[in-house]
């Protein structure tokens, strides 16, 4: 009977302890609660922020943009992840090439008040940038003569203020062109021979396959001879890539003959690819032109890259593409 008692005084013991600690254990819990709403509330307004940015900067790299346009957009994007706290505020600050963000919004807490936090103000900030490319792994060997592109796709020059070029002006809807080797257009961008170098129709040394040729603006790129593709392509090669949108260097001056031939890389342009002709299995079942004719046929456009591997920068060559890359707002 008397080590039933003492079971009993223990079990007894046993349940103050519990309900001494059960106390802090359950604010501890619902503290956790209001800790997980307030992270959660921070991932979406993060998504806002990071959304806003690569919008803006993909807007302003293809267009004009100014303070207003990046705040409406930073704000959009910022109302559609909007957090369950409540409605976030979105500012966008807008420099060279780089652009800002900055998201907030109100928690109030459901349980923390009895620890003396009835609310607190989530902020957080997103940064991107964008520029023109200067260089970088374009998939098809080829480049667009500069004064070609002018004349057979009507984009006029752009100038800076001492009359430099520093582009050509892409319409914002873009236009959809057939452009014809140098040596079957008459535009008068060439010599007697009709070629931009004699023997070469614009191809470039691959660097890596068919898919991949490195090249940098200011720089010199080795022509590949021949009205053909070089050899490293195939016919599939080209087929995979009508409909896509591609970055193609474009070159202002030409030297040298046949093999020894170089173009001097211009610029980039964005081009979709729509149907092209190079004689024999090269072609495309519309055959955009005829005969003797080579020719690509696609639209020029303005077109913001943010999945490449180019460089880039805000005072680069102005040919209608550009980069977009989301960055850390420090590096600004």
């Amino acid at each position: 009977m008397q080590r039933l008692n003492r079971a009993q005084g223990d079990r007894g013991a046993v349940a103050v302890w519990v309900g001494i600690f059960m106390v802090p254990l359950l604010i501890v819990a619902a503290l956790a609660i209001d800790a997980s709403a307030m992270f959660t509330d921070r991932q979406r307004l993060q998504h806002g922020a990071d959304a806003g940015a690569l919008a803006i900067a993909q807007q302003c790299s293809v267009a004009p943009c100014a303070d207003t346009l990046a705040d409406d957009v930073a704000q959009q994007l910022a109302t559609a992840n909007a957090p369950a706290g409540g409605a976030p505020t979105a500012a966008a600050e807008l420099d060279d090439g780089w652009v800002t963000v900055d998201n907030s919004s109100e928690r109030d807490f459901w349980f923390a008040p009895v620890a003396g936090e009835d609310d607190v103000t989530i902020a957080v900030r997103s940064a991107a940038s964008w520029g023109y490319p200067t260089g970088g792994p374009v998939v098809m060997p080829f480049a667009f003569s500069w004064c070609e592109l002018s004349v057979q796709a009507g984009m006029p020059a752009i100038r800076d203020d001492s009359g430099r070029i520093i582009g050509l002006d892409v319409p914002e809807e873009g236009v959809t062109r057939t452009v014809l080797a140098a040596k079957t257009s008459d535009s008068g961008c060439t010599g007697p021979s009709g070629n931009v170098v004699p023997g070469g129709f614009g191809w470039l040394e691959p660097t890596d396959g068919c898919g991949e040729t490195s090249t940098d603006i200011d720089s010199w790129a080795p022509s590949d001879t021949g009205n053909a593709p070089p050899h490293e392509c195939s016919a599939s090669d080209f087929s995979r890539w009508v409909g896509q949108t591609v970055m193609l260097p474009v070159f202002d001056v030409a030297s040298g003959v046949g093999s020894n031939a170089e173009y001097h890389i211009f610029g980039y342009v964005a081009f979709r690819l729509e149907g092209y002709y190079f004689a024999g299995q090269y072609v495309t079942a519309d055959r955009p032109c005829r005969g003797n004719e080579r020719c690509l046929r696609g639209t020029f456009l303005r077109f913001a890259d943010s999945e490449s591997d180019f460089e880039y920068s805000a005072t680069g060559p102005q040919l209608g593409a550009s980069v977009v890359e989301l960055r850390l707002p420090e590096e600004g």
